[in-house]
């Protein structure tokens, strides 16, 4: 059960019930498994009112833990799974990291997955359907758990992220504790799923800014990025569905386009937001027909045309694979390609506006002889561009290059800083043998740009210890970018969260 790239957490979440929330799941997994390029697992973590499985009640693949689908009531779940898991962490006298990766492996997982019979898509129902399972979900101390155990949620997801491509979870509605987890700590991405009404569309919107304020407080450095899921829109109402995505004050209509472009703008620090092009795409209509039982239209459907189902669950899912944000078109991502290997530093966005006043404070420390910049900032907040325009800015001062390098902090597989001193290398002496030892490794990094004056553009770094081993020499100078706050003195930019600071610092 395992994959050679990390997979990425997912949560569907709504503020409440109705909105289509796990048909959604339903059918974004099965879309996800038909590649078969990872394999998918999803997990019902709504306890409270447990019901993914009811979509799943005819697929469960014969053979795998049981011979019929007495599996969906019998086989143990997430429930299970945390009281087996608390007795196992609750054996540690002082509970480390390692300890927790080490109860993972004790606890036999085959023994909470169901497989369906999709290829490569399994699932962990919310637990075992029996007399005892509401005082189960009802004596669970979720607050209690994670204050003993506070490292375990993030552990589990990169645990399970590395046997799966897609981890998506099903969680429970409201403002709990476990929504808490579901939205804060476990995911890579959420999905805010909302049907036109100002409950529906408040709750979810007070839940995702709950969620982003959070991760940009906490030690967390994988980027959360929100994709929101209008659901259940009525195709025979434009003026209503026009009304709801845009706002009409004097009806006292919230327009939830105007709104998550509001959030985004302000969690993000983004001068401009616009998610006319995405919401034009997706939209989940309302189809009468899926009001009854549990059926997944990407398997039932017949026809298969823009008027389906299908093809707005195909669409929403290529968007949430493809895009880092839903502010950002596929267009502007080529703009960030080629990032993996030291490259001469392109020109910066055409459309890049504004943020004077930061670039010229950061020049001045250029001119006051600081050779480092360090660029900080949530995901999407236009860190990388900005540097490429200070990059732009400076080049005249390197004439001999720059070189931009990303360093993949914000994901599970970071570079090392023997890579990428060897990526820097081969930028200018190309050779297939260089020193297996990282003390020559470092010395031969430092020759090669001796006398040089280069400007290095080191793009995601994780932590101060990943960047520390790649300061050139003197004449050289480097401009950082990373979510993480490792500098410990510098220079405040303005609303960038952007700081620079000298080797000192």
């Amino acid at each position: 059960m395992t994959n050679e790239d990390f997979g990425e957490v997912t949560t569907f979440y709504s503020y409440k019930g109705g909105t289509g929330r796990s048909m959604a799941l339903a059918n974004v997994a099965c879309l996800l498994a038909k590649p078969q390029k990872g394999w998918v697992l999803m997990i019902d973590w709504d306890l409270e009112a447990p019901g993914l499985h009811r979509f799943f009640r005819k697929r469960i693949k014969e053979g795998s833990n049981a011979k019929d689908n007495r599996a969906l009531r019998e086989n143990p779940g997430l429930i299970d799974l945390f009281y087996e898991l608390k007795e196992t962490l609750s054996k540690y006298d002082s509970l480390t990291e390692n300890d927790i990766i080490k109860s993972f492996d004790d606890i036999d997982f085959n023994r909470f997955i169901l497989e369906t019979n999709i290829p490569s898509l399994y699932l962990i129902k919310a637990g075992r359907f029996d007399e005892n399972y509401a005082t189960k979900v009802n004596s669970f101390n979720w607050v209690e758990f994670y204050r003993k155990f506070p490292e375990v949620f993030k552990n589990l997801a990169m645990y399970l992220s590395k046997k799966y491509k897609h981890i998506l979870i099903d969680s429970r509605t409201g403002i709990t504790d476990i929504s808490g987890i579901t939205t804060m700590l476990m995911p890579d991405r959420l999905i805010a799923v909302f049907t036109p009404n100002r409950q529906s569309l408040r709750g979810v919107l007070r839940v995702t800014e709950d969620a982003l304020d959070y991760r940009k407080q906490s030690d967390d450095l994988r980027p959360l990025t929100i994709f929101p899921l209008p659901s259940r829109i009525e195709a025979s109402e434009p003026d209503l569905r026009y009304k709801w995505c845009h706002g009409d004050p004097e009806q006292e209509i919230l327009g939830y386009q105007v709104e998550f472009e509001n959030l985004f703008k302000d969690i993000y620090d983004l001068a401009d937001c616009s998610l006319e092009d995405y919401f034009n795409e997706v939209q989940i209509q309302h189809v009468p027909r899926y009001s009854y039982g549990e059926e997944i239209a990407v398997l039932v459907e017949a026809s298969q045309d823009r008027f389906s189902l299908t093809e707005s669950y195909e669409n929403f899912t290529r968007k949430i694979v493809d895009l880092k944000a839903p502010w950002i078109n596929l267009k502007d991502e080529a703009k960030y390609a080629q990032l993996n290997k030291p490259n001469q530093i392109r020109p910066p966005p055409a459309d890049f506006k504004g943020r004077k006043e930061e670039i010229c404070d950061i020049l001045s420390n250029f001119d006051k002889g600081a050779t480092i910049t360090g660029l900080r900032g949530m995901a999407g907040v236009g860190k990388t561009a900005l540097a490429l325009v200070l990059a732009d800015k400076l080049k005249g001062r390197f004439p001999d290059g720059n070189l931009i390098l990303n360093l993949q902090g914000t994901t599970r597989s970071p570079l090392s800083s023997a890579e990428a001193m060897a990526q820097i290398i081969h930028s200018y002496y190309p050779t297939d043998r260089l020193p297996e030892n990282e003390n020559e490794l470092h010395g031969l990094y430092l020759s090669v740009l001796a006398g040089k004056r280069v400007l290095l553009l080191l793009d995601n770094v994780a932590d101060r210890d990943q960047v520390e081993p790649l300061l050139p020499p003197s004449n050289c100078a480097v401009l950082i970018t990373s979510r993480n706050k490792f500098y410990s003195a510098g220079i405040s930019g303005a609303r960038s969260g952007c700081i620079a600071s000298d080797r000192s610092s």
